[in-house]
């Protein structure tokens, strides 16, 4: 039998939401809204397991104690209530028979999972064979993939992950799910478009699909996910339960066909705002990272600060201290090692720090001043650590001092962390300054075309169709140029916590070279460089080819940038095993000391002012060809050129990828 639950609340959305996340437990819900309508219920309806009531509710129930104590004991439920420690404390003098107190500020799942164990045992056995909700989550952000299972598990749900739109798509194609929530900013497939996937598919176009975001949705997201017919679209936060509700809301509910839309496709202003929406979104996430990374900077310092791991005590009349065990483990040291004066801890102060170490104790003895140095200590195994100490005197009633205690604490490897987040703020902010250019260069001229365009149509009563289509192919490929760096981008971070996904086929190498070229002539015209191909031989190998371009256009864009002017050249060769793919052009060159972390993220050879790029071509390269199972290696010489060879294994990566 389904366990039962009398919930007395206010009617209102507070009880409709509590409602819907018992009933989704697979828990039968009654409702009253006060202490008669609770007592009624008790006597009038099927046995109930379990009490649940709101605790302004029952503020006024002193004429019906009596009432309500028999209706419990007729019953059998336990009474737990919701309500604050003021109101409890009131309930007990009323003598209301409560079993249990619930804190108002439980989460809702927190809620649910502490009236699961409220219920009876054999209540909770018969929940245990209730059907679960098949819930598929669409989300690249393994965090918040781990938060959200961390919300979610109270309710029980049957979980389903997928990392992109794509994957979610074929894992809802073999395991049809109850509801979909699936975030709108996902590579290879986002959320807009799953949803419409699942849409046009007929055994899963009836699932409710619920859309999230980082940030609040506006009205231009609402009307997408209307279009392409989602449930809802609501902001994902962490501690908020709006999401929860909207699930167990829509889990209940079918989900809509797409709206029909003009033209049959969403209107070039439409793609043009949503665009340009993304990119604020991602300026926001950006200024949210340099928040992140300020705060990082202050909590270093709060650790320099007051991180204290050693402990002593310096009897200053009789001129002997004390160092705890931990602090004397810190410096390496044995108890017996410490003859335990003060002049041995100044002798183990580094020689530059001693006479500031000598004074700041002299002061506070003498003075008061406070004692708050910053000093290095020697370790017994050589070299120094670096240390901060606090300390007070304790004096007589003379005021002199007797005694003094304090506290020493190892920072090395704070002070190390600080000076390695003040250099990630560093390559962060610069590159912030190359991505915000990177993006707002065609952006600017997207701008430009299309104002030209309008102020043309606006002042002109019969423009030319060459000059419009010279327009829109000239906006076009703006477009296209701020779609590849925000995929670029999305690409990026996907790398850093996996290896890219590869779609392994037999592939002929030179023939992707052959189509790299086709595609790059016009880019190297206009540099004026010449690209030769010289020995391309036929070299097939289970490879993507799709990933395989992007690495011989990432060869081709790096040659021509810094080469203008002069030739790049491409060489296929193969063997039995190994295909190599080499690709040398007559540019500037690389320094010696920048080749070893040439393939690191953010990592430049140039400086940002003469060049351009977001500096992680080469990164997302070294990545796919380590995926590949192969090899990237670079030689130069400066002002004489690169040669970067690539090595690749004809049978592919070691371990096929899932």
């Amino acid at each position: 039998m389904k366990p039962s639950l009398l919930l007395v609340e206010a009617p209102g959305p507070h009880r409709e939401l509590l409602s819907l996340a018992f009933q989704g437990q697979g828990w039968r819900v009654l409702l009253a809204a006060g202490v008669e309508a609770l007592s009624h219920a008790l006597r009038e309806s099927p046995p109930v397991h379990l009490v649940l009531a709101a605790g302004p509710l029952l503020g006024s129930v002193a004429g019906l104690v009596d009432a309500l104590r028999g209706a419990l004991a007729t019953s059998g439920a336990p009474l737990w209530v919701e309500a604050p420690a003021a109101e409890q404390d009131a309930l007990r003098r009323l003598g209301v028979p409560v079993t249990g107190f619930l804190s108002p500020g439980l989460s809702l799942g927190a809620r649910v999972e502490a009236v699961r164990q409220a219920l009876p045992v054999e209540a909770r056995e018969a929940e245990d064979r209730q059907t679960v909700l098949r819930v598929l989550v669409a989300e690249d952000d393994p965090v918040y993939r781990k938060l959200l299972q961390l919300a979610l598990a109270p309710f029980r749900f049957e979980l389903m992950e997928a990392e992109d739109g794509l994957a979610a798509l074929e894992l809802a194609r073999r395991h049809p799910p109850d509801i979909v929530l699936a975030d709108v900013l996902m590579p290879r497939l986002d959320g807009f478009r799953l949803c419409l996937a699942l849409r046009q598919d007929p055994k899963l176009a009836r699932v409710p699909v619920v859309l999230t975001h980082a940030t609040a949705p506006d009205e231009l997201d609402l009307r997408m996910a209307a279009n392409v017919g989602a449930n809802g679209f609501v902001r994902r936060t962490q501690g908020d339960d709006e999401l929860v509700a909207t699930l167990l809301r829509e889990s209940r509910a079918e989900g809509p066909l797409p709206a029909p839309v003009p033209g049959g496709e969403l209107s070039t202003e439409t793609h043009l705002y949503s665009m340009v929406r993304q990119l604020e979104r991602r300026v926001g996430l950006l200024e949210q990272a340099e928040r992140t990374a300020r705060e990082s900077e202050e909590r270093y310092r709060l650790v320099v600060a007051g991180s204290y791991d050693g402990v002593w005590d310096w009897d200053v009349r009789n001129q002997r201290m004390y160092w705890s065990p931990r602090l004397l483990e810190m410096l390496g040291l044995k108890p017996e090692d410490f003859p335990g004066t003060s002049e041995a801890f100044l002798a183990r102060v580094h020689p530059e720090d001693r006479d500031e170490v000598a004074s700041a104790l002299a002061r506070h003895l003498e003075q008061g001043a406070p004692y708050d140095v910053s000093f290095r200590l020697r370790h017994e195994a050589g070299g120094y650590r670096s240390c901060v100490s606090r300390g007070r005197a304790l004096r007589d009633a003379q005021g002199r001092p007797v005694r003094m205690a304090g506290i020493i604490g190892d920072v090395t490897e704070q002070l190390r962390l600080y000076r390695e987040a003040r250099e990630a703020v560093r390559v962060r902010d610069e590159f912030l300054a190359v991505a915000a250019h990177e993006l707002r260069t065609p952006l600017a001229a997207l701008r430009l075309r299309v104002q030209g365009t309008a102020a043309a149509l606006k002042h002109e009563h019969k423009v030319a169709p060459e000059r419009l289509e010279r327009a829109l192919v000239a906006a076009d490929r703006q477009v296209q140029r701020l779609a590849d760096l925000v995929e670029g981008l999305l690409d990026v971070s996907q790398m850093q916590s996996h290896a890219p996904r590869l779609n392994l086929e037999d592939v002929d190498l030179a023939q992707v070279v052959r189509d790299v070229v086709v595609r790059s002539e016009e880019m190297a015209t206009r540099a004026g460089c010449l690209l030769v191909v010289r020995d391309v031989a036929s070299a097939v190998g289970r490879w993507d080819a799709l990933r395989l371009g992007q690495v011989v256009t990432h060869l081709l864009v790096n040659a021509v940038k810094f080469g203008p002017g002069k030739p790049v050249e491409l060489e296929v060769r193969a063997d039995g095993d190994v295909a190599w793919l080499v690709v040398r052009d007559h540019g500037i060159g690389i320094a010696p000391d920048r080749v070893d972390g040439l393939f690191r993220r953010f990592e430049r050879a140039v400086p940002t002012r003469n060049y351009g790029g977001l500096g992680l071509g080469l990164y997302r390269l070294h990545r796919i060809v380590e995926a590949h199972g192969g090899e990237v290696a670079v030689t130069s010489t400066p002002g004489q050129g690169a040669t970067f060879k690539v090595r690749l294994p004809r049978a592919g990566p070691p371990v096929v990828q899932a």
